[in-house]
């Protein structure tokens, strides 16, 4: 097992635009040594604008713009903050947020783009869309159009701006409005300027306004827009211009988080630098892309300029970090223009040469497409971990292993937790539950990790039908610089402490030591939430089984470690996982469940094994199984949690049936073979491996902040439901019912 190391040095990226995603590609394939790398962004995705215009016309899926942080942080070995920033501390050289705890830098690189100038008033109104955030560009898009529709007249829409955003939003638009209504529609472009595409020569300029034209839109020169309001937009004569919807693609400027900022700026707002793109105060700071202005020699707000400044930036950060002098980035005097004219043709122009046709567009989405690949197509050398052991739950001692270690218990099952009586009385309320639990942490954001240890850790006692009141912290750090220790035990805490406020606990102290990686969890305290305990035994027939939460955190979380999980993926899960047991174990005391346990490392098959007793087996319904987004995707191409194989020897005394690829038993002896050997008894052993039968596969993924499985009376379903669409909580999946055993049929079936 790789050792890990708490790093001196800390570089952090406040943005992944066009510069900063250039540093995380190369230190994926390079990652500086003794220093870590955090990314903050306010979205799992950052937009490629060269690419919104083929998306608007319908000539590439949305998803072709789109760089998943998630995957490229994961792939680098970075960490990524999903969260909005609120403030910059030069003294302590750290980044404030409204919820979490302070991020530290030695080196901070500061490139979260610009936004549009905006009217003076009527930004509000429904019918305003700005192309920026260019992620949510299509949505809000859509939700104008859909407030419009269906239309007897015709639909007026005005593009206000007349830069290289206008006129290609301008002629791409119409395939766009074709998808998303049947009304006729006639689109203006307003420009405050006597001609479009300032900076341009006259030939190329030509070009767009003859094929803006030729497609029957309506160029407005010399009108400033000074208000939007439901009428339509004001202009600076004192005109009105009709318009149902009004897109705004103006001019860069400032984002009003940059005011907050107590660093150097240029007049329009953005942070001055000098030619090496640190800000000019001589803080360890950089501003890049749209968010810089260079003192002397600044360029248009363009993404190529920002793309070019990324090789710079990458050397400079290492010259800061060890203390050498820094380059200068010299921008390139011309730059290859190209504009996508909606038809599959693009205008072009180059060192005064301006030209137009399909070959111009072939040439534009061949370089806008190799550009993205860098981020998309993640290559072999990017910088994996070296060993693959899971995280989180999956991190787990097998069942078996577990089992012949320890034996059987005093009363032959063991518990979520344990009860401890105090005094003489017997009485429930008079007991206290207590129970650990630990694992690899799971992610890089400490205070994240943190969240996630408590709930999961608490877990057990909500299995139980009680409710944390204290718990003790258990913490391994990795070795390495004491000011980056304290700063991660700092962050896991206060995540922690949290959600054990949250539920009503705190954290009462704890045992902290260093080691080759970092482990992280509690020993939880409670008293039951009622007068009587959930015990992991005490199925009856007739009772319906209950899971309240979808399984699959083990094979994603395997996924993300080889950066192959979706952000909408990693997002759902965390949504998931962040969702705590304590509602659902308040309903489940409430109506009189009196049989449950919580899905965690053995995965749903090993704890309903826990649960069986030898008068009752278990049917399941397969296809009513929840399981996360992506975790069947993440299954069938092969990916699995390290516990996985452990698992697999609770597919004994199981039948699976149905529409799956392996409509067979399972062995019937020591999972431990592999497929084509012989088992104890000499017989062939089922092959059955990863991604064969994505379907089993799910049912033995060890979970990490899993649901309850709960084994409710079937005179108590009805009211459990309703309690639960009550609340604020997801609808739990009726998965499975109890009968009496049968000596000759399966202790559990499992129906596809």
């Amino acid at each position: 097992m790789k050792a890990e190391h708490a790093c001196r040095r800390h570089v952090v990226l406040m943005g992944v635009g066009h510069t900063n995603a250039h540093i995380v590609r190369m230190w994926a394939m390079d990652p500086l040594p003794d220093t870590d790398l955090t990314c903050i962004s306010d979205s799992g995705t950052a937009t490629y604008s060269g690419f919104l215009p083929a998306v608007l016309a319908g000539q590439l899926p949305s998803k072709a713009m789109e760089i998943d942080l998630i995957r490229l942080c994961a792939a680098a070995g970075a960490r990524l903050i999903t969260d909005r920033v609120t403030g910059l501390d030069r003294l302590r050289k750290q980044l404030l947020f409204a919820e979490r705890p302070p991020v530290p830098y030695d080196v901070l690189s500061v490139g979260i783009g610009s936004v549009p100038q905006m009217p003076t008033a009527g930004a509000d109104s429904p019918s305003f869309v700005t192309i920026k955030p260019m992620r949510s560009f299509l949505d809000r898009l859509e939700a104008a159009v859909s407030r419009c529709s269906p239309q007897s007249r015709l639909l007026q829409v005005v593009v206000v701006g007349g830069g290289v955003a206008g006129a290609e939003v301008t002629q791409c638009l119409s395939a766009r409005i074709r998808l998303l209504t049947e009304s006729e529609f006639h689109i203006t472009l307003v420009d405050r300027g006597n001609e479009l595409l300032p900076g341009c020569i006259p030939k190329t300029t030509r070009r767009v306004l003859n094929t803006i034209q030729k497609c029957g839109h309506t160029v407005l020169h010399n009108n400033a827009v000074e208000q939007v309001d439901e009428s339509g937009v004001r202009l600076q004569t004192g005109k009105t211009l009709p318009a149902d919807i009004v897109i705004w693609a103006t001019a860069a400027a400032a984002p009003t988080l940059l005011s907050k900022f107590d660093l150097p700026k240029d007049n329009c707002g953005f942070l001055l630098t000098h030619s090496t793109l640190r800000c000019t105060s001589g803080d360890p700071i950089f501003a890049v892309g749209d968010t810089g202005t260079m003192e002397h020699g600044a360029v248009p707000k363009a993404g190529v300029y920002a793309v070019r400044q990324g090789p710079v930036l990458w050397n400079n950060i290492q010259r800061q970090l060890d203390g050498r002098e820094l380059l200068p980035y010299v921008p390139q005097k011309s730059f290859l223009k190209l504009l996508n004219m909606g038809d599959g043709t693009a205008v072009g122009e180059w060192r005064g040469v301006s030209f137009a046709g399909r070959w111009v567009m072939r040439l534009k989405q061949w370089i806008d497409q190799r550009f993205m690949d860098q981020y998309q197509q993640l290559p072999n050398q990017m910088n994996m971990p070296d060993e693959m052991q899971c995280r989180g739950c999956g991190c787990k001692l097998g069942g078996d292993a577990l089992n012949a270690a320890l034996g059987a218990t005093v009363d032959g099952s063991r518990e979520d937790a344990t009860v401890i009586r105090i005094g003489s009385n017997d009485a429930t309320n008079e007991s206290v539950l207590v129970t650990t639990d630990f694992f690899s942490a799971p992610f890089p954001d400490a205070w994240l990790t943190g969240r996630i240890a408590a709930i999961h850790a608490a877990s057990d006692i909500y299995a139980t039908g009680a409710k944390p009141f204290a718990a003790e912290a258990i913490v391994v750090l990795p070795e390495g610089d004491e000011a980056t220790q304290q700063n991660v035990l700092s962050n896991f805490q206060q995540g922690a402490e949290r959600e054990f406020c949250r539920m009503g606990a705190t954290i009462t102290g704890g045992h902290t030591i260093t080691g080759p990686r970092w482990e992280v969890g509690f020993t939880v305290f409670g008293r039951p939430l009622g007068n009587h305990l959930i015990r992991k035994q005490g199925m009856c027939p007739g009772d319906q089984l209950v899971l309240t939460k979808p399984l699959g955190s083990g094979v994603l979380m395997a996924a993300q470690m080889r950066a192959k999980c979706r952000h909408s993926d990693f997002e759902s899960m965390i949504e998931i996982m962040l969702l705590g047991n304590h509602d659902a174990a308040r309903i489940a005391v409430d109506v009189g469940v009196v049989a449950g346990t919580d899905i965690t490392g053995f995965g749903l098959l090993g704890h309903l094994h826990e649960m069986l007793t030898d008068d009752v087996r278990i049917t399941l319904n397969g296809n009513r199984i929840p399981v996360m987004p992506g975790s069947i995707e993440a299954a069938r191409q092969g990916i699995a949690s390290s516990l996985l194989p452990s698992n697999r020897c609770y597919l004994r005394d199981v039948v699976v049936s149905g529409n799956i690829d392996l409509p067979l038993r399972a062995p019937s002896h020591a999972a431990s073979h592999f497929p084509g050997e012989r088992d104890d008894a000499g017989e062939q052993v089922q092959e059955y491996g990863t991604g064969q039968n994505e379907s089993v596969d799910l049912l033995l993924d060890p979970q990490t902040c899993g649901g309850l499985l709960l084994s409710v009376p079937s005179e108590c379903v009805s009211e459990f439901q309703r309690r639960f669409a009550e609340s604020e909580l997801p609808e739990p999946a009726l998965i499975g019912t109890v009968s009496l055993a049968e000596s000759s049929a399966p202790r559990i079936a499992v129906d596809f």
